[in-house]
């Protein structure tokens, strides 16, 4: 999202060329903050930029579900449906981290 919006949608003006950006900055921050914890292998540290993210993308996602009278229908779809994958797949991993190991 930071390199190339267009990958994701065609932005229709420059405003949603720069949210789009600032949500690629964002997402890069985080993420390269919980690959450092992981590489360390600090569980605890990794978790804490991991709920950072969980709680960041959920946000994403009910945003996106109440943008509808402000962006129009195509718009809020594609602001709700964009977090979805990483919203699961951090569920996933806290419930794999959870896991007890016999």
């Amino acid at each position: 999202m930071l390199l190339a919006p267009g990958r994701f949608f065609k932005p229709e003006s420059g405003t949603e060329t720069l949210l789009m950006q600032t949500i690629g900055i964002r997402d890069l921050v985080i993420g390269s903050g919980a690959c450092a914890a992981w590489v360390r292998g600090s569980d605890g540290e990794f978790r804490s930029w991991a709920t950072v993210g969980l709680v960041s993308d959920s946000a994403d996602l009910l945003l996106g579900l109440r943008s509808k009278p402000l962006v129009g229908t195509k718009s809020a779809l594609i602001a709700m449906l964009a977090p979805v994958p990483f919203v699961g797949a951090a569920v996933l991993g806290f419930v794999r981290s959870f896991r007890r190991t016999p």
